[in-house]
């Protein structure tokens, strides 16, 4: 594409039909560490796909079919077309009748409470209607994306509102915080809690404290979550990584405790998400799951 984004399509003898492009922030929102991509598909059939949790904050901008939200072993739901995920333990259920297009937007925790103006603890409740933050606002850029002929189009909205919105937020980000998550990031979540906290000089409660303000969850659960995430994606990069491999490079003490915490975070053991593919779309289907 012409301005260097990624742009990959596909399409079945089903005539399911799909396309995803990965964005080019400007070095403003990179330096906030955002990143965001667009996703379009016509299944021709209703979809249901099941939502790992992350170690970010999930902004989905969707302007095509409304979706329904489940998390897994919960009788609620919503629907919404514009919503954001944050730092929950639960994974969900995400359907639709078919058709959907959407912009999805990855935030830093320590971002999106810049973003969401000290919203973390919420977010970490579960899913947040994105009217529920930006009032009006949300309305206006589900407008205007829904009129937008493009994805570069919808990309530069995106970037106007997301800009504006950090500019405009009077909250102050501690610079203690955000490096204690660059160093639970670096360390893939095997660092011990107690170490940051000295090198930091603070105690252990005043450190889990400032933490869980502005990140929304405690330095250990966060760590957690970072651990699981790079475990994750070391599942779905290659179906040839044996289990007690992953577990030992990302830190569990052995192949039972990864299979534990990966059911806890994804409702399935990893030798079934490995293997659980959509024959014609992206996405890891919805009816996997131990319910």
């Amino acid at each position: 594409m012409s301005d260097g984004s990624e742009q990959k399509t596909g399409s079945d003898l089903n005539m399911a039909l799909w396309e995803y492009v990965e964005g080019m922030p400007s070095e403003n929102l990179e330096s906030w560490a955002c990143s965001y991509s667009g996703y379009h598909e016509d299944a021709g059939r209703p979809v249901c796909r099941l939502e790992v949790p992350r170690d970010r904050v999930i902004v989905i901008l969707g302007f095509g079919d409304c979706l329904r939200i489940n998390p897994v072993g919960s009788a609620t739901s919503i629907q919404s077309q514009a919503f954001v995920i944050g730092l929950g333990e639960k994974p969900l259920l995400v359907k639709h009748e078919g058709v959907q297009r959407c912009i999805e937007i990855e935030l830093l925790p320590w971002t999106a409470n810049k973003l969401f103006r000290g919203a973390s603890a919420e977010l970490t409740q579960g899913i947040v209607d994105l009217k529920d933050l930006w009032g009006s606002d949300a309305d206006l850029l589900a407008e205007q994306l829904s009129e937008s002929s493009s994805w570069q189009k919808c990309f530069a909205i995106v970037e106007r509102f997301l800009a504006e919105k950090i500019t405009r937020s009077n909250q102050t980000i501690r610079s203690e915080v955000q490096w204690a998550w660059e160093q639970l990031e670096n360390y893939g979540g095997c660092i011990p809690i107690r170490h940051l906290a000295r090198e930091l000089g603070w105690s252990d409660r005043h450190f889990a404290t400032c933490f869980r303000e502005q990140i929304g969850v405690t330095p250990k659960a966060a760590a957690r979550r970072i651990r699981f995430t790079r475990a994750h994606q070391l599942l779905t990069d290659s179906e040839d990584y044996a289990l007690n491999e992953i577990a030992t490079t990302c830190g569990y003490s052995d192949q039972s405790h990864f299979t534990r915490e990966f059911h806890w975070f994804a409702g399935c053991v990893p030798t079934v998400y490995q293997t659980a593919h959509f024959p014609d779309l992206l996405g890891t289907p919805g009816d996997i799951i131990d319910e």
